[in-house]
């Protein structure tokens, strides 16, 4: 046990997971955020934290619980990230200074924990005890939202700290999950009640997400869980539990093969690079060329008619495979396998609460998520330092040096999230408005926002309406790298169009219908670039095809699409009969 001298810096300890883990419990956005910056330069604090610790006396703790210097994990976790950082600067085949940044975030992070907990081994009911309270308070939230009626998404009841029920869910079912573990150890009467309470509030909200992946995971582990007390009647769980599955999915079909689409896609454009993959921040246009490939190939595919615009993977694990290959995915794995064991030495709660948000991963996005990524560092870093032994002083010097060296990259870090989340703000001031004068601001920003889809959309269609078609080009060009939305080939198509060239207008209509098979506006504009033309025959090819199309989601705007081509197509077979 650590001696009364040593008590100081178990609560520096405490401290500082107690401020990474809330900013696991603050408004999550999709890019940069206040959290970011927070926790960047909190990340540099704890280096610094950790490093007089290092200093502090031999004698303030007791040699049988110092860690020892470097594990398994941590090697694995180094080589991960020195192969990340190559595949990153050597191929650079997409714009990806988020994505890199965000994961060089968690790297500190990681780093700067195991540096923080490598004086002695952490108690995991700290680490569970911390979870537990963030869940409540998000479930406390969204209830809250429920009672008054608003919450961070008009179509949705409850979301949390969350943009959609969704990844809200996640934290909720591993609120539940730990809570559910922790009551099956031996604690005290009063320790069981609160831990209870907190479990049942949890778990009680969880059904109002209507998220079939959280109810999966929360199901899978659950039966992992109790195995003892059901296992006489396995069977008839089971095949319940399958029942349940097909219900979940006619429950949201459509949903359902959307992702398939996704997947399937993805998987098609590794296939041509396979061993290291497509390039970080590749995986959205991997989506758009695989569907265009699929659709080449089987343009019937019933998958098409649930197809959408996606910013996600729906499967953390397909998006490493995709954008890292077979080397990126292995190495991946290693990490989560390494520490899954250790888990499951030292801490079930702990290991129940990773299987289910590993399991949520194969159908969401958890892991693209800042909360989300904090937590799984957070017990990555305490997993790997679970196993305690008699630390030589040679060992303790090591672990001086860590956090010397790393001060100076978490702080360069810290410094150019900083700028990013200020280029943020300040594209939200201006964004969607397309008066001229704000071009120079786009050029301003264009540095540091050429991985943001939306903000490439946006300074594309402004510099389309002030007739600056090239530039115009340049910038949806640019959108298509990193996006597999059909519309900047649409709008590149219609600049095409008013420069005078028809065929390379043509080209990019027909791509945005390959990319989005289920959308009928490229066809329209197809049929109105023939009529233009003087390709009349062309142009009732595809008035025919507009009125016998199926689109995903009708609206008024399909409605006139379709009456149009009706007219079109009448008009054309009036002339026809006349001549």
């Amino acid at each position: 046990m650590l001696t009364s001298n040593a008590l100081p810096a178990k609560y520096a300890t405490i401290l500082c997971i107690a401020i990474v883990l809330w900013q696991a419990i603050v408004p999550v956005e999709v890019r940069w955020t206040s959290p970011d910056v927070v926790l960047t330069w909190s990340t540099t604090a704890i280096f610094v934290v950790a490093t007089l610790s290092c200093l502090m006396p031999k004698r303030l703790a007791s040699q049988k619980v110092s860690c020892k210097g470097w594990g398994w994990v941590d090697a694995m976790v180094v080589i991960w990230i020195l192969y990340y950082i190559l595949r990153t600067w050597i191929g650079a085949e997409y714009p990806c200074a988020t994505a890199f940044l965000k994961t060089m975030e968690m790297a500190m992070l990681y780093f700067a924990l195991r540096c923080l907990m490598a004086k002695g081994r952490m108690s995991d009911k700290w680490i569970m005890g911390g979870l537990m309270v963030c869940a409540v308070y998000e479930t406390g939230l969204g209830i809250n939202q429920v009672i008054n009626g608003f919450s961070r998404h008009c179509l949705y009841l409850l979301t949390g700290t969350f943009q959609n029920p969704g990844p809200y869910s996640a934290f909720l079912m591993l609120g539940t999950v730990i809570g559910l573990a922790w009551m099956q150890e031996t604690v005290g009467k009063w320790q069981w009640r609160i831990v209870a309470a907190a479990t049942v509030l949890t778990a009680m909200l969880l059904p109002a997400t209507w998220s079939r992946a959280a109810l999966l995971s929360l199901g899978v582990v659950a039966m992992g869980m109790y195995r003892q007390h059901y296992w006489r009647w396995r069977w008839l769980v089971w095949t319940g539990s399958l029942i349940l599955c097909g219900v979940l999915y006619l429950m949201k079909q459509e949903s359902a093969d959307g992702r398939v689409l996704i997947w399937a896609a993805a998987l098609t454009s590794w296939l041509h690079h396979p061993w290291t993959g497509v390039g970080i921040g590749g995986f959205l246009n991997a989506v758009g060329s695989g569907i265009s490939e699929i659709y080449c190939y089987s343009p019937s595919s019933p998958l098409f008619a649930a197809g959408g615009v996606t910013e996600y993977a729906f499967c953390d694990l397909l998006k490493v495979f995709t954008e890292q290959g077979l080397i990126g995915a292995c190495l991946a794995l290693s990490i989560v396998s390494y520490t899954m064991i250790l888990l499951w030495r030292h801490s079930k709660p702990l290991f129940y609460g990773m299987v289910s948000l590993l399991i949520f991963s194969l159908f969401s996005y958890p892991f693209e998520l800042l909360p989300n990524r904090i937590v799984t560092v957070t017990i990555t870093a305490w997993s790997a330092s679970s196993q305690c032994r008699h630390a030589e002083k040679r060992v303790q010097r090591w672990w001086l040096a860590v956090p010397l060296l790393l001060i100076a990259p978490s702080v360069l870090t810290a410094k150019e999230i900083g700028r990013r989340y200020e280029a943020d703000r300040e594209y939200r001031t201006f964004a969607g408005m397309e008066n001229e004068v704000f071009i120079t601001d786009y050029y301003r920003l264009l540095a540091l926002k050429r991985d943001d889809v939306h903000f490439l959309f946006d300074f594309g269609r402004t510099l389309r309406i002030h007739g600056r078609y090239n530039d115009s080009n340049d910038m949806l060009r640019q959108g298509t790298r990193i996006s597999a939305d059909p519309m900047f080939h649409v709008l590149m198509g219609n600049n095409y169009k008013d420069m005078g060239c028809p065929d390379l207008a043509e080209l990019s209509y027909k791509k945005a219908f390959s990319v989005m098979p289920n959308r009928i506006y490229p066809l329209y504009k197809l049929m109105i670039l023939y009529r233009e033309d003087d390709k009349s025959d062309k142009a009732r090819e595809y008035a025919e095809r507009i009125i016998s199309f199926r689109e995903k989601i009708s609206s008024p705007a399909t409605g006139q699409i379709r009456e149009e081509a009706k007219r079109y197509r009448n008009e054309h077979e009036k002339l026809h009969d006349e001549d």
